[in-house]
């Protein structure tokens, strides 16, 4: 049980680190045709959306395992 819910951590962990990647592409296209307000409310929503994918891919995990 203690090794599965590591697992989901490492899965937690690298979505992150996704994000993480993704923002200097933000800053890099958002900022300057959008904003900084505009660029801000797309990195938050992306962090929400690789968040519940995250969450959805690893519920799915651990309810068919």
């Amino acid at each position: 049980m203690l090794n599965q819910i590591s697992r989901h951590f490492e899965d937690l962990a690298l979505a992150i680190v996704i994000w993480l990647c993704t923002l200097p592409l933000i800053g890099l296209l958002v900022v300057p045709l959008f904003g900084l307000k505009i660029a801000l409310l797309v990195a938050a929503v992306l962090l929400i959306f690789i968040l519940v994918v995250c969450w959805g891919i690893c519920s799915w995990k651990i309810f068919h395992s």
